[in-house]
């Protein structure tokens, strides 16, 4: 765990809020730049929390993409006026740690960037919204069909896929598969390194944008 942290956005009143709240949440706020250039290379050699307040979704992507070229020791969360779903993906796909919301209360922002700085990945609450109010059987295209027979997925594995886009804890999908809570854990194991994604919310996304529905779960 590092409790090192650097602020980088361009409004300076913002970050001079966010640097005095983490401090005196036990944050070592070391930096405080306008831009990535601006960040002293001395200061980056051992690993760091990086917070990105790059309000515009065209910002975002290249924000990570050069922080990591630059520090790639850094876990990288971006600060987003609003949630944009495509944007929050390219940029864990780029390598950011956490994608948060601006509209958070404080204190569950110092949370969701205490379990970044533990490794842990952080999407903001928006993303749950997005996903229930999507179509509920949105057709699969050629190109999502031909995704989904490159994954290889077993009909089990794509059973628990199903699962993991409702939403379900392993302890349900077991249940309703009918199988060990142990089983379920390596079907989900095996989802991740096929579909090449980190976590069950982007295993969710790749299926949603590949044409698979909840419909598809088994009875």
């Amino acid at each position: 765990m590092s409790n090192r942290v650097c602020l980088i956005g361009t409004n300076e009143i913002s970050r001079e809020g966010l640097a005095h709240f983490l401090r005196s949440d036990g944050f070592d706020v070391f930096c405080s730049v306008a831009r990535l250039g601006e960040i002293a290379e001395e200061s980056i050699s051992t690993p760091f929390l990086a917070v990105i307040d790059a309000p515009e979704p065209s910002h975002q992507c290249d924000s990570v993409e050069e922080l990591r070229a630059l520090a790639p020791n850094a876990m990288v969360v971006i600060l987003a006026e609003r949630f944009d779903l495509e944007t929050m993906v390219s940029c864990f796909s780029l390598g950011a740690q956490g994608y948060i919301v601006k509209s958070m209360r404080s204190q569950p922002l110092v949370t969701a960037l205490r379990l970044v700085s533990l490794g842990e990945k952080v999407m903001p609450s928006d993303l749950a919204n997005a996903l229930d109010h999507r179509p509920a059987a949105l057709p699969a295209h050629d190109g999502g069909q031909r995704e989904i027979v490159s994954a290889n997925l077993s009909p089990r594995e794509r059973d628990v896929l199903c699962c993991l886009m409702a939403g379900y804890p392993n302890k349900h999908i077991a249940r309703k598969l009918d199988v060990c809570e142990a089983t379920v854990k390596v079907h989900v194991k095996a989802i991740l390194r096929k579909l090449k994604v980190h976590n069950r919310t982007q295993a969710a996304i790749w299926a949603n944008s590949n044409g698979l529905t909840e419909s598809q779960l088994p009875c």
